[in-house]
């Protein structure tokens, strides 16, 4: 069963997360998905497997995403719970009917998450503004990366707030959509325009999976326990 909470209005975030058993302080992985298609979300599940769930686990880290039924997030939980595998897995959603009607709430999400951040979808971009914050209020200093596999047109706003907080933006090249325009762009060979601003951030870099799971992990795991770790410039 899931932990939901609601984060009050001009409150501290932080301190909602805390109340309903969440650490606060540690390091985050943010996984960008959004938009994905089933195959692409197929292709994804060995990248979860040797890569997402060790890492959490090993850096003691939470895992956040928008955590729809049928999204990166449920396949991520449905592995973890395979492997019994015991990292926070926050995912978060809209407000759905009234306040504090929690049938209408748990509509749609994924059994495998542990907890729900549930937040107002009253304008444009909420869930990257709001997946965005919840991961900066669970790492509280502490390191967060936002991991791109693939993702569709919504994945573009993420990718922008994610950027916009600082955030490393780790982008999984061959995995389709998104990430693959992000590799590309920092190669100079941008196909879709929404990814040269982000590339020139210098907060994108790029890892190429054919290096092997093992690499991946490695530098997601850096990424999470040293500031320095990806350096100046894209990685590969």
């Amino acid at each position: 069963m899931a932990l939901v909470v609601r984060p009050p209005a001009g409150g501290d975030l932080g301190r909602a997360l805390r109340g309903v058993g969440l650490t606060t302080g540690v390091p985050v992985i943010v996984l960008v998905a959004a938009g994905a298609t089933p195959a692409q979300l197929r292709r994804l599940r060995p990248l979860l497997q040797k890569v997402v769930i060790p890492v959490a686990v090993a850096t003691g880290a939470a895992v956040v995403d928008e955590g729809h039924a049928g999204g990166v997030g449920a396949m991520l939980g449905e592995a973890s719970c395979r492997r019994k595998a015991s990292f926070p897995l926050v995912g978060v959603a809209p407000e759905r009917g009234r306040p504090g009607d929690d049938a209408a709430s748990s509509e749609g999400l994924d059994p495998g998450h542990s907890h729900f951040v549930v937040v107002p979808a009253d304008r444009p971009g909420w869930a990257a503004a709001w997946t965005s914050s919840v991961a900066s209020a669970l790492a509280g200093g502490n390191r967060s990366v936002a991991l791109v596999t693939s993702g569709g047109d919504a994945a573009w706003a993420s990718v922008a707030e994610h950027a916009k907080a600082g955030r490393p933006v780790v982008a999984v090249a061959r995995t389709g959509g998104v990430a693959d325009h992000l590799a590309a762009a920092l190669k100079g060979n941008a196909a879709d325009l929404r990814a040269t601003p982000l590339a020139a951030s210098g907060h994108v870099y790029v890892v190429d999976p054919a290096r092997g799971a093992a690499h991946v992990a490695d530098l997601l795991r850096s990424a999470l326990s040293r500031p320095d770790a990806l350096g100046p410039g894209p990685q590969t």
